[in-house]
């Protein structure tokens, strides 16, 4: 409970802030160092199962496989910060800092590591763009999972494809293809074994997708329902072998947009292709929470 009662006062303030803070997202290229300064996030939420949710104390969210989406770990808050300085219109230099919340016995918070890149709107046509950005992970600077798993670079993109197909209807997808160099190709952090995965399944490469389809009820709300899946070249296959990982989610459920600052999509999620398939013990419940902090 604690857990949630300080992440609605974190983004309450983020939104306080960004509403009297400078934007430094659109328009000229400000000449000042401060005003070339920016800052969103992007939180991905998995919560409890919906087979017992109890109040913030329920069950675990389980895979397909019926084992806890984040091991042992209970609920979870895995934050993206992003530090960006403006260099042109439309590109940024972008310093990633990813911390995540773990809602365990210790209530953890863990430093996941600092990425480096390029950030902006990357491309873009009439009705569609692509927004995001090109890192990697800073050697010497990975965080608790990457150094478990001897993570050395991470090249990729972390970014959003929008495609406006009509005034209420468009296709949203947050698109993260990366490739990963280990030190040792067998080490993984405690959570992966307990989720029931094998040391060999660990990523080469990875293409991750998640498209949705969006219906904008009003300015605040709208309803959203999608799936996610990864492409992946993993430690035990051949060099030039891609593979569906295990699961391919589903999920669906209401959007809302406070402000610049808090945007919210709430869901449940089941695994209806794999594993148990689609049934109370598969079904928990998620969120994406992001914004622009100034």
């Amino acid at each position: 409970m604690r857990f949630f009662v300080a992440l609605l006062l974190l983004v309450l303030s983020m939104g306080a802030f960004a509403q009297s803070g400078v934007s430094t997202n659109e328009g000229k290229v400000p000449d000042s160092f401060v005003q070339r300064l920016g800052m969103t996030y992007f939180t991905f939420y998995d919560g409890q199962s919906l087979e017992d949710p109890g109040f913030f104390g329920g069950k675990l969210g389980k895979n397909e496989r019926g084992k806890p989406i984040n091991g042992n770990d209970g609920y979870s808050a895995f934050n993206n910060i992003s530090l960006t300085y403006k260099l042109t219109e439309r590109i940024n230099l972008d310093q990633q800092t990813r911390l995540e919340y773990v809602h365990n016995r210790d209530r953890e918070w863990r430093f996941q590591g600092m990425r480096i890149g390029i950030s902006g709107r990357l491309l873009s046509g009439k009705n569609w763009s692509l927004k995001g950005a090109f890192n990697t992970d800073i050697p010497e600077l990975n965080g608790y999972t990457e150094r478990a798993r001897t993570t050395i670079f991470n090249p990729g993109l972390f970014a959003g494809l929008n495609v406006q197909l009509s005034e209420k209807w468009s296709l949203y997808s947050v698109l993260t293809p990366r490739m990963y160099f280990y030190r040792d190709d067998r080490a993984v952090d405690s959570q992966w074994a307990v989720a029931g995965r094998d040391p060999g399944e660990k990523r080469r490469f990875e293409l991750r997708g998640s498209p949705t389809v969006n219906y904008q009820i009003n300015d605040k709300f709208g309803i959203r329902g999608g799936f996610d899946i990864q492409i992946v070249n993993r430690i035990k296959d051949d060099s030039t072998e891609l593979t569906r990982f295990p699961t391919t989610s589903i999920n669906l459920g209401p959007t809302i947009a406070i402000n610049k600052a808090l945007n919210l999509y709430v869901f449940a999620r089941t695994f209806p292709f794999d594993g148990l398939k689609a049934r109370k013990e598969t079904l928990s419940l998620g969120a994406w929470i992001n914004g622009v902090v100034f």
